[in-house]
Protein backbone atom coordinates (compact mmCIF):
# COMPACT_ATOMS: atom_id res chain seq x y z
CA UNK A 1 0.00 0.00 0.00
CA UNK A 2 2.81 2.18 0.73
CA UNK A 3 5.13 1.60 -2.47
CA UNK A 4 1.44 2.31 -4.29
CA UNK A 5 0.83 5.42 -2.32
CA UNK A 6 4.30 6.90 -3.31
CA UNK A 7 4.08 5.78 -7.04
CA UNK A 8 0.85 7.85 -7.58
CA UNK A 9 2.49 10.67 -5.25
CA UNK A 10 5.91 10.49 -6.82
CA UNK A 11 9.10 11.61 -5.04
CA UNK A 12 8.62 14.12 -2.72
CA UNK A 13 4.94 14.76 -3.94
CA UNK A 14 6.52 15.34 -7.64
CA UNK A 15 3.85 13.87 -9.43
CA UNK A 16 0.79 15.48 -7.89
CA UNK A 17 2.81 18.75 -7.92
CA UNK A 18 3.10 18.71 -11.55
CA UNK A 19 -0.57 18.08 -12.04
CA UNK A 20 -1.25 20.76 -9.80
CA UNK A 21 1.19 23.26 -12.09
CA UNK A 22 -0.64 22.24 -15.39
CA UNK A 23 -3.75 22.47 -14.49
CA UNK A 24 -3.55 24.97 -11.90
CA UNK A 25 -6.55 23.03 -9.99
CA UNK A 26 -5.88 22.79 -6.28
CA UNK A 27 -5.49 19.03 -5.43
CA UNK A 28 -5.10 18.01 -1.33
CA UNK A 29 -4.13 14.91 -0.59
CA UNK A 30 -5.71 13.25 3.28
CA UNK A 31 -3.46 12.43 5.56
CA UNK A 32 -3.42 8.75 7.55
CA UNK A 33 -6.52 9.60 9.19
CA UNK A 34 -8.42 10.10 6.26
CA UNK A 35 -8.10 6.24 4.53
CA UNK A 36 -10.81 4.21 5.19
CA UNK A 37 -11.25 0.15 3.70
CA UNK A 38 -7.86 0.96 2.13
CA UNK A 39 -8.87 4.16 0.28
CA UNK A 40 -6.81 7.97 0.71
CA UNK A 41 -9.44 11.19 0.20
CA UNK A 42 -8.49 13.63 -2.30
CA UNK A 43 -9.85 16.71 -2.90
CA UNK A 44 -9.57 18.38 -5.78
CA UNK A 45 -11.16 21.94 -6.43
CA UNK A 46 -10.65 24.41 -9.59
CA UNK A 47 -13.32 25.50 -12.64
CA UNK A 48 -14.86 22.76 -14.26
CA UNK A 49 -11.80 22.06 -16.58
CA UNK A 50 -8.94 22.31 -14.09
CA UNK A 51 -10.79 19.78 -12.05
CA UNK A 52 -11.53 17.39 -15.24
CA UNK A 53 -7.99 18.03 -16.51
CA UNK A 54 -6.06 16.97 -12.79
CA UNK A 55 -8.92 14.26 -12.26
CA UNK A 56 -8.07 12.36 -15.53
CA UNK A 57 -4.36 13.06 -14.77
CA UNK A 58 -4.64 11.72 -11.04
CA UNK A 59 -6.46 8.54 -12.62
CA UNK A 60 -4.30 8.20 -14.89
CA UNK A 61 -1.18 7.84 -12.41
CA UNK A 62 -3.31 5.51 -10.34
CA UNK A 63 -4.06 3.13 -13.35
CA UNK A 64 -0.43 3.40 -14.38
CA UNK A 65 0.51 2.07 -10.67
CA UNK A 66 -1.76 -0.99 -10.76
CA UNK A 67 -0.47 -1.75 -13.91
CA UNK A 68 3.08 -1.80 -12.40
CA UNK A 69 1.26 -3.82 -9.65
CA UNK A 70 -0.57 -6.21 -11.59
CA UNK A 71 1.37 -5.90 -15.14
CA UNK A 72 -0.22 -4.46 -18.19
CA UNK A 73 -2.98 -5.98 -20.76
CA UNK A 74 -1.95 -7.78 -23.85
CA UNK A 75 0.52 -5.45 -25.45
CA UNK A 76 -0.72 -4.50 -28.49
CA UNK A 77 -4.40 -5.00 -27.92
CA UNK A 78 -6.32 -2.34 -27.30
CA UNK A 79 -10.24 -3.50 -25.39
CA UNK A 80 -12.76 -3.75 -27.99
CA UNK A 81 -14.94 -0.69 -28.65
CA UNK A 82 -11.97 1.63 -27.78
CA UNK A 83 -10.26 3.59 -30.22
CA UNK A 84 -6.67 3.34 -30.56
CA UNK A 85 -4.29 5.20 -27.91
CA UNK A 86 -2.45 7.86 -29.42
CA UNK A 87 -1.25 10.95 -28.35
CA UNK A 88 -4.06 12.99 -28.75
CA UNK A 89 -6.22 10.32 -27.11
CA UNK A 90 -4.70 9.97 -24.36
CA UNK A 91 -4.63 13.84 -24.22
CA UNK A 92 -8.42 13.80 -24.95
CA UNK A 93 -8.86 11.58 -22.03
CA UNK A 94 -6.93 13.64 -19.32
CA UNK A 95 -9.74 16.34 -20.45
CA UNK A 96 -12.53 14.47 -20.73
CA UNK A 97 -13.41 10.80 -19.99
CA UNK A 98 -14.29 8.94 -23.27
CA UNK A 99 -17.33 6.60 -23.48
CA UNK A 100 -17.68 4.40 -26.60
CA UNK A 101 -20.09 4.55 -28.97
CA UNK A 102 -22.35 1.36 -28.88
CA UNK A 103 -23.38 2.00 -32.62
CA UNK A 104 -22.01 -1.14 -34.69
CA UNK A 105 -23.32 0.22 -37.83
CA UNK A 106 -20.44 -0.08 -41.15
CA UNK A 107 -22.83 2.29 -42.77
CA UNK A 108 -21.60 5.68 -43.20
CA UNK A 109 -23.23 8.40 -41.74
CA UNK A 110 -22.91 12.45 -41.52
CA UNK A 111 -23.24 14.41 -38.41
CA UNK A 112 -23.12 18.70 -38.27
CA UNK A 113 -22.23 20.22 -35.01
CA UNK A 114 -21.31 23.59 -33.92
CA UNK A 115 -18.43 24.98 -32.09
CA UNK A 116 -17.97 28.74 -30.48
CA UNK A 117 -16.31 30.61 -33.53
CA UNK A 118 -13.54 31.87 -31.06
CA UNK A 119 -12.50 27.83 -30.76
CA UNK A 120 -12.14 27.10 -34.37
CA UNK A 121 -7.64 27.89 -33.73
CA UNK A 122 -7.80 25.33 -31.09
CA UNK A 123 -9.51 22.66 -33.18
CA UNK A 124 -7.70 23.27 -36.02
CA UNK A 125 -3.99 23.80 -34.29
CA UNK A 126 -1.10 25.09 -35.94
CA UNK A 127 -0.86 24.32 -39.26
CA UNK A 128 -4.01 22.58 -38.77
CA UNK A 129 -2.10 20.11 -37.24
CA UNK A 130 -4.52 18.99 -34.80
CA UNK A 131 -7.93 18.68 -37.31
CA UNK A 132 -5.45 16.73 -39.16
CA UNK A 133 -4.54 14.62 -36.42
CA UNK A 134 -8.70 14.06 -35.48
CA UNK A 135 -8.98 12.89 -39.05
CA UNK A 136 -6.18 10.13 -38.69
CA UNK A 137 -7.15 9.01 -35.42
CA UNK A 138 -11.45 9.26 -36.45
CA UNK A 139 -10.67 8.01 -40.02
CA UNK A 140 -13.69 10.54 -40.95
CA UNK A 141 -13.73 13.49 -43.34
CA UNK A 142 -14.39 16.75 -41.50
CA UNK A 143 -15.22 19.59 -42.58
CA UNK A 144 -15.43 23.45 -40.95
CA UNK A 145 -16.99 26.16 -42.07
CA UNK A 146 -14.74 28.91 -43.68
CA UNK A 147 -14.79 32.01 -42.25
CA UNK A 148 -16.53 33.73 -45.38
CA UNK A 149 -19.63 31.51 -44.21
CA UNK A 150 -19.78 31.38 -40.60
CA UNK A 151 -23.33 33.25 -39.17
CA UNK A 152 -23.09 34.89 -35.94
CA UNK A 153 -20.65 33.48 -32.86
CA UNK A 154 -20.97 29.38 -34.27
CA UNK A 155 -19.30 27.44 -36.26
CA UNK A 156 -20.20 24.14 -37.92
CA UNK A 157 -18.38 21.02 -38.76
CA UNK A 158 -19.87 18.06 -40.78
CA UNK A 159 -18.52 15.02 -39.81
CA UNK A 160 -19.13 12.24 -42.32
CA UNK A 161 -18.11 7.91 -41.55
CA UNK A 162 -19.14 5.05 -39.42
CA UNK A 163 -21.07 5.78 -36.90
CA UNK A 164 -18.14 4.72 -34.29
CA UNK A 165 -15.72 7.36 -35.72
CA UNK A 166 -17.80 9.98 -36.00
CA UNK A 167 -18.52 9.69 -32.83
CA UNK A 168 -14.60 9.80 -32.00
CA UNK A 169 -14.30 12.69 -34.44
CA UNK A 170 -16.82 14.57 -31.91
CA UNK A 171 -15.61 13.82 -28.69
CA UNK A 172 -12.24 14.52 -30.14
CA UNK A 173 -13.62 17.76 -31.14
CA UNK A 174 -14.91 18.77 -28.01
CA UNK A 175 -12.11 17.63 -26.05
CA UNK A 176 -9.25 20.08 -27.80
CA UNK A 177 -11.19 23.41 -26.72
CA UNK A 178 -10.54 21.97 -23.32
CA UNK A 179 -7.16 21.57 -23.94
CA UNK A 180 -4.11 24.23 -23.67
CA UNK A 181 -3.65 26.40 -26.08
CA UNK A 182 -0.03 24.98 -27.03
CA UNK A 183 -1.67 21.44 -27.84
CA UNK A 184 -0.61 21.19 -31.68
CA UNK A 185 3.25 21.03 -29.47
CA UNK A 186 2.30 18.55 -26.45
CA UNK A 187 1.16 16.37 -28.81
CA UNK A 188 4.11 16.71 -30.73
CA UNK A 189 2.49 17.51 -33.82
CA UNK A 190 4.41 19.67 -34.18
CA UNK A 191 8.30 20.57 -33.03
Amino acid sequence: KQWYQRRVRGPKGSRISAIRQQTTAMIKIGDDESVVDGKRKMVITGTMKEVMWAFNAVKRLIKEAEEEIRGPGVPGETPVGQPPISKMMESAQSVLPFTPSEDTSEEPVEKDITIPNKNVGQVLGRRAAIISEIRNTSNCKIIIEKDAEVVGEERKIKITGKPKDVHLAEYLISAVQMMPKDASYKLGLLH
